[in-house]
């Protein structure tokens, strides 16, 4: 029921009532057209096989930052109306050029909302900082003071004059995953998530999921695990849209 409610596999299921129901209909004895009878037959196994190919063809879901090369996230950011950011530091994510999109994309629409939670402002000395400096063996800045530099970032985005709605805020603490949301409401929308690990080699070495509304009760998971995140946020920096 939980497929049906969500819209998962709704041909293989209906290609199977066809054939219980058929089945059912030569079981009693029907008198069914031999010409019927070897086109639900042809119809059965073509539909199998093209199953089969779909699951072999089946999109990778898990995933490192180099599906970033092959399946840029700017194209998304430049068409979307609603984006959702959790990044504990964010100055990877959040480069010039993808704020750019941001405000050219969905904060450029009347209907349009951006929102963006990192972690609360620290300096070196605060443990936070340690912990995310030991999440890579080889650091080009420290935690700290990419926080600053992101912090500075997203208070000149809350000054900018656009149409959509943008908001940020913060957390104190690090769950040890990010997540960028694409259009979470839409049919076609996505939401990827990366888990920090430790020590890894590189950033592009962590490893990210990607999700659709056909991923079900896992995407909505993730969904409601930035809304939680969101409702938790200290200091949240608004901006009120040009009219």
């Amino acid at each position: 029921m939980d497929d049906i409610k969500q819209k998962r596999s709704l041909d293989l299921y209906a290609t199977t009532v066809v054939a219980f129901i058929f089945g059912a209909l030569l079981l009693i004895g029907a008198d069914l057209p031999d010409n019927l009878r070897w086109s639900l037959l042809f119809a059965g196994i073509g539909f199998l096989l093209l199953r089969v190919a779909l699951a072999a063809h089946q999109e990778e879901r898990f995933l490192d930052r180099s599906d970033y090369d092959r399946h840029p996230i700017s194209d998304a950011l430049r068409t979307a109306r609603e984006v959702w950011i959790f990044a504990p530091v964010g100055t990877n994510f959040l480069t010039n050029e993808r704020c750019e999109m941001l405000r050219r994309g969905a904060l450029a629409r009347n209907d349009g909302t951006v929102r963006i939670v990192t972690l609360r402002l620290f300096d070196e000395n605060d443990p936070i900082a340690a912990q995310l400096d030991a999440l890579l063996d080889h650091p080009v800045q420290a935690a700290a003071a990419s926080m600053r530099e992101i912090r500075n970032r997203l208070e000149a985005m809350s000054r900018w004059q656009v149409s959509g709605d943008f908001a940020y805020g913060e957390i104190p603490f690090n769950p040890g995953f990010s997540i960028v949301a694409i259009d979470p409401q839409s049919p076609r929308g996505f939401a990827n998530v990366e888990f920090h690990g430790f020590r890894n080699d590189t950033i592009g070495s962590r490893m990210h999921i990607h999700l659709t509304r056909a991923d079900g009760q896992w995407f909505k998971y993730w969904l409601e695990q930035f809304e939680e995140i969101w409702r938790t946020t200290q200091s949240a920096g608004t901006h009120t849209p040009i009219e």
